[in-house]
């Protein structure tokens, strides 16, 4: 303990511990002459300095100040402000204000309503000295509550530096946290660095960018008018009404004050419009925010606090949260103006950092040092009453039918070993060993798929990582219940890969041998697995397939000053035909399959190099994506090959905002445009597709319009684009609470055409009597969707313009 001591007791000088002995705490309460009732966020100065803080809920504030005497000035709208002389910090000091009285005079205007003019005046003069705001420095304190509908669940605190650049935008440093028990410091992550400036042009608020009721044209986004008009130190006060003028565009309402003389804002008291809504699972959602600005008796009016309180609501059929609330206030004080702030504030891109040394410095030392706004009566019962078994876990518990699946654990068990929540089964995470069954299996994947030719194959595949993940292993087995005993019914490989540099995993070599039944056309979108359930219902097989001997080595490398990366591999493979076996399906439909289709038989030797660019995680037009794949591949008999070809392939999603893109969701338009073609003589395995629905799914990225058998050819081009409106049509219709629904329309429409070579269509007629399944013409087709039924899927309405006819499909939702 000594130790300790002598520890902190060094911190504390370094940190100003020994100007800490001059200063003076000096406490008190502002309240209503007349009522004496208290006036919370109140706003307490130190004569001609930017030095100052706000008061409590119950109107108690405290405040440091370095010597005394010290003269202090408290103020609140509709009241004369008051000055006290303080020269004894031991006694509290109280301030009663009373109402202010102001000759309001007369406003005159050319027409329309007065807050017009005012909130023009109010721009015009913000533009002014504005611009010549570069910089500013802040100390700032936060303090945030979670509650439910019964009480405070957790009261995290943070003391920091704030900084912005007009520039470079705003950083911060957090200097001291304080959470109650059953909250660890990390998961403190109060501050101001993210809160709104008001007097700012544009807003972020809860992830909709809402234009700021100083905005340069916000008399064409918001209707002003004037309410009242009250006084402060005999000054008028202007209370103006703010409502949208926009029905769809995410905006404010509610009130704000603008001091009369100054044309500047004094306080708001705002919440999000209609439009600020959530989607499902959230129920409800409510969010109001209170402003105060000063100048400090300078030129710049700023943020003195910021007030936030929340409320969502969260629940689906069967599974309910209670409400959850959230309180926020903050303030900032001792402005430091037009300073020059340290470059090293801005080398990185982040908005919150944190200073370790003083972080770990005790809580009484620290918050002795600064200014905070006292904890309310409410606030300081949370603080003696919550312990560290109170988790937000408890406290938010769910209820509903869908509870009885969940099984609860408690937070920590008797031995200190940790477990969790779980869907079933579930117990402790720690104290056992796991048994050799489940290392074995834990990296086992069973695979399965059903088709015409292979009937019912069934196999397991395992993948594990070796050598501090720099060395891996895939190895698979199967076998195919169409072919007996023989040689085609059995399916197995081995891949190795490697990540030879040992601080990242940019570069990976690779090497592959697999006996398989391949694909004869490849699919961007379906995997054999995917498409079983259409044959297995009697309905026609999606793929053909040949039987493929493969032996492939090559190398990836994910690059730094280009996007992307590339892949380089050189494949040999060995190509043969095999029969279809089955036309068994479980319904007894008797559909009779298709014949499968003829491959060149042969020996493949070619290099491939693949170029890509995105996360690759287009799941069937559930989410935006913004991908790009361009391969080439170059076949030569030089090189042992059956045959002379290079191959060209690209593949690219675009994802583009375009209307109402200050909402949360704006409007989006989706794009994938697919197209290939080669030179020299391309084997018919080799020929691409372009993707159809699958029965009634119908994805985005596949013609809807076309069903079971894709489009193939050695040439392809394919545009499929859809723009998603969101509720914004629904809206339109006077349905103004549709996006809490999660509902989106979407108008859809695609365009594709396939080319082979003569001589695969007369191999075709000659084999099965007709062509490969082409495009006859140009494919066309347009529609529209309604989006997140249930919020999980989408209902497809697509007509087809080349043929005409209508046809009805389901798909995933798209969320995003």
């Amino acid at each position: 303990m000594k130790i300790k001591a002598f520890i902190i007791t060094i911190a504390a000088i370094l940190f100003g511990f020994a100007s800490l002995i001059a200063q003076h705490r000096i406490e008190g309460r502002i309240a209503d002459a007349e009522t004496g009732e208290p006036l919370p966020a109140a706003h307490i100065v130190i004569k001609d300095t930017y030095k100052g803080t706000i008061s409590n809920q119950d109107g108690e504030f405290s405040l440091i100040v370095s010597e005394l005497p010290v003269t202090l000035i408290a103020r609140f709208i509709g009241f004369e402000s008051q000055e006290v002389v303080v020269t004894n910090a031991d006694e509290p000091v109280d301030f009663l204000l009373r109402p202010s009285i102001a000759d309001m005079g007369e406003i005159t205007v050319s027409g329309g309503d007065p807050a017009i003019a005012i909130m023009r005046e109010v721009i015009e003069r913000k533009k002014i000295w504005r611009a010549d705001l570069n910089t500013y420095q802040a100390e700032a304190y936060t303090r945030q509550q979670l509650k439910n509908d019964t009480s405070i669940i957790s009261i995290s605190e943070s003391v920091s530096i704030a900084y912005w650049d007009k520039e470079k935008g705003s950083r911060e440093i957090l200097k001291s946290k304080r959470q109650t028990a059953n909250m660890d410091e990390a998961s403190n992550f109060a501050g101001v660095s993210y809160l709104p400036n008001f007097y700012d042009d544009n807003l972020d608020i809860a992830g909709f960018n809402v234009v700021g009721v100083t905005h340069p044209e916000a008399l064409s986004y918001y209707d002003f008018t004037l309410e009242d008009m009250q006084s402060i130190d005999g000054q008028v006060v202007y209370e103006i009404s703010v409502g949208s003028k926009r029905q769809f565009q995410p905006l404010f309402e509610g009130t704000i004050f603008v001091l009369g003389e100054e044309y500047a804002l004094l306080e708001v008291d705002l919440k999000p419009n209609a439009v600020v809504v959530f989607p499902p699972p959230v129920q409800d959602f409510d969010l109001s925010y209170s402003q105060q600005f000063s100048n400090f008796g300078g030129d710049f009016w700023l943020p003195v606090d910021v007030r936030i309180d929340g409320l969502v609501e969260v629940g689906v059929v069967g599974l309910r949260f209670p409400p959850i609330g959230f309180r926020q206030v903050a303030k900032l004080n001792d402005y430091k103006v037009n300073i020059e702030l340290p470059d090293t504030l801005f080398q990185k891109n982040e908005m919150l950092s944190v200073d370790s040394a003083s972080v770990a410095m005790e809580d009484s030392i620290f918050f002795r040092q600064v200014d905070v706004i006292p904890l309310d009566e409410q606030e300081e019962v949370a603080y003696e009453s919550i312990d560290s078994t109170a988790t937000l876990e408890k406290a938010f518990r769910p209820t509903g039918f869908f509870t009885r699946f969940i099984d609860w654990e408690e937070e920590s068990g008797s031995d200190g070993t940790t477990v969790s929540a779980s869907t079933g089964g579930g117990g402790q995470s720690g104290g056992s060993q796991s048994s050799v069954l489940s290392k074995l299996s834990r990296n086992i994947t069973p695979q399965a798929r059903f088709n015409r030719v292979e009937a019912l194959y069934a196999g397991l595949k395992h993948e594990r990582r070796y050598v501090d993940n720099r060395l891996g292993s895939t190895v698979f087995g199967g076998y195919s219940t169409g072919y007996g005993s023989g040689e085609e019914a059995f399916s197995y490989g081995v891949k190795m890969s490697w990540w030879p540099l040992k601080h990242t995993r940019r570069f990976v070599l690779a090497s592959e041998y697999k006996v398989f039944n391949d694909t004869r056309y490849n699919s961007d979108m379906f995997t054999p697995t995917l498409t079983s359930f259409t044959p297995l219902f009697g309905y026609p097989d999606y793929f053909d397939y040949y039987r493929n001997e493969s032996f492939s080595i090559g190398g990836a490398y994910l690059m730094m000053k280009f996007p992307g990366s590339i892949r380089l591999s050189y494949q040999y493979e060995d190509h043969e035909s095999i029969d279809y076996s089955t036309n068994y399906d479980i319904l007894g439909r008797s559909e009779i399959q298709r014949p499968n289709s003829y491959v060149d038989e042969g020996q493949l030797s070619a290099f491939k190099l693949t170029w890509n660019e995105g996360s690759d995680k287009k799941a069937f037009g559930a989410i935006g994506a913004n991908d790009f794949e361009l391969s080439v591949e170059h076949s030569a008999e030089l090189l042992g090959s059956s045959w002379d070809y290079t191959k060209f392939k690209v593949d690219l999603y675009r994802s583009i905002e375009t209307f109402y893109q200050r909402r949360f969701f704006p409007n989006r338009l989706e794009m994938r445009l697919n197209a290939g073609t080669y030179i020299g003589e391309l084997p018919v395995q080799k020929n691409e597709v372009l993707d159809v629905a699958q029965g009634v799914f119908t994805p985005f990225g596949a013609f809807k319009t076309k069903r079971y058998i894709p489009y193939e050819g050695a040439s392809y081009v394919a545009l499929n684009a859809e723009h998603n409106f969101k509720s914004v049509p629904l809206e339109m219709l006077g349905w103004r609470s549709a996006p809490k629904t999660g509902l989106s329309v979407i108008a859809f429409g695609g365009v594709g055409k396939t080319w082979v070579t003569d001589r695969q269509v007369n191999e075709f007629h000659n084999r099965y009597g007709s062509p490969p399944v082409l495009t006859q013409d140009w494919h066309m087709e347009a529609g529209i969707s309604l989006s997140n039924i249930f919020n999980l899927l989408r209902a497809d309405l697509a007509y087809r313009i080349d043929d005409p006819g209508f046809f009805l499909g389901i798909s995933v939702a798209r969320f995003f």
